[in-house]
């Protein structure tokens, strides 16, 4: 039993490692381009899915106990991802690398936690408090129904509510980004449902002509659905057409989670990734800047974005493994007892 249970981390680390390269790909490219449009079609709905695959027996856990390792996985690198990112942007804008800096702004966009409304210094990092609050909202939903169907009964009517909010003149901005957990919070209750019946889908994963089939029919659906649909984003609460969103967006992560069974199961560099995603999130752009800085010409071609995000992410992946181990405070890692 211990070791089925292993095998399902690694392959959940693994899709988490492939998501996040392609988070690093998709922010590499320039606006409009079609490689930036399909990823960001799934690319925050597969992060919500993962952390619903992973959400697993905690609700079992006292809700304040809850609460503690939440924050200790996701608050306390927020704060630490920010702060070090003010200072090196700081540093960026007195020696010319970026013009501009709003010293008072982005401070306090830090607890604002929405760049549509405050500059945060780390622009990604907002998906870390969202996934915080998806989390506990997640948790109390699951609480407080009385089986599966009340809770994605919930979680559908939160998805309804940002996506009627998407589509007014007046769209409420929210702290938090709490529009887009509103939507999130639905792809997290799919991620739980898959895990949760994934005896189903063995007949798929364990034939590798299926897995192919499968993979490549979905993988199309969702691909073309991006196409047709307008652009998505889920941290400016744009989506499109719904039916689409979500066709695109679900058939892309069925179609990955397929592609790394078959293909990167035994990947130990993406899984390693896939255990350092709250690094890799912090600190890509960073990266990316100077380069943009110093080699524009490099965001230029979509085979030149594609050799820069694997650059960097070959260039994060030593630095992530000694973090984690000499500093894993910064990525979530401290002991629990340390909140008490």
């Amino acid at each position: 039993m211990e070791k089925i249970e292993k095998k399902r981390i690694d392959w959940i680390d693994t899709l988490r490692g492939l998501a996040m390269f392609l988070v690093v790909w998709g922010h590499n490219q320039k606006n409009g381009t079609l490689i930036r449009k399909y990823i960001y079609s799934f690319h925050m709905p597969i992060f919500f899915f993962i952390s619903g695959l992973t959400f697993g027996e905690n609700d079992k856990l006292p809700f304040k106990d809850y609460v503690k390792k939440r924050v200790k996985g996701l608050i306390i690198p927020y704060l630490f991802l920010n702060i070090i990112c003010y200072i090196i942007k700081v540093i960026y804008f007195n020696t010319g690398i970026i013009d501009e800096f709003d010293y008072i702004r982005a401070f306090f966009g830090i607890f604002y936690s929405s760049n549509k409304i405050l500059p945060t210094p780390c622009n990604p990092s907002w998906f870390l408090v969202s996934i915080f609050i998806v989390d506990i909202l997640f948790y109390l939903l699951k609480k407080y129904t009385k089986n599966d169907f009340q809770l994605g009964l919930s979680c559908t009517i939160c998805a309804l509510i940002s996506y009627v909010n998407s589509l007014s003149k007046f769209q409420i901005k929210t702290p938090f980004h709490i529009e887009a957990v509103l939507m999130g919070t639905m792809f997290y209750f799919l991620g739980y449902l898959f895990i949760k019946n994934i005896k189903k889908f063995e007949f798929i994963l364990k034939d590798k002509f299926r897995m192919l089939s499968y993979g490549l029919t979905i993988g199309s659906i969702g691909f073309i659905t991006a196409y047709v649909n307008r652009r998505v984003s889920m941290d400016g609460n744009l989506y499109g057409s719904i039916t689409l969103f979500f066709t695109s967006s679900i058939c892309t992560i069925f179609g990955l989670i397929l592609f790394v069974n078959m293909f990167m199961k035994k990947s130990h560099f993406i899984k390693i990734i896939g255990q350092n995603t709250i690094f890799y999130l912090g600190y890509h752009y960073m990266l990316a800047l100077v380069l943009m800085k110093f080699y524009p010409k490099l965001f230029n071609s979509n085979l030149y974005t594609l050799l820069v995000s694997i650059g960097i992410t070959v260039v994060l992946y030593p630095l992530s493994i000694l973090v984690k181990k000499y500093c894993p405070i910064l990525i979530g890692k401290i002991n629990i007892k340390a909140l008490n």
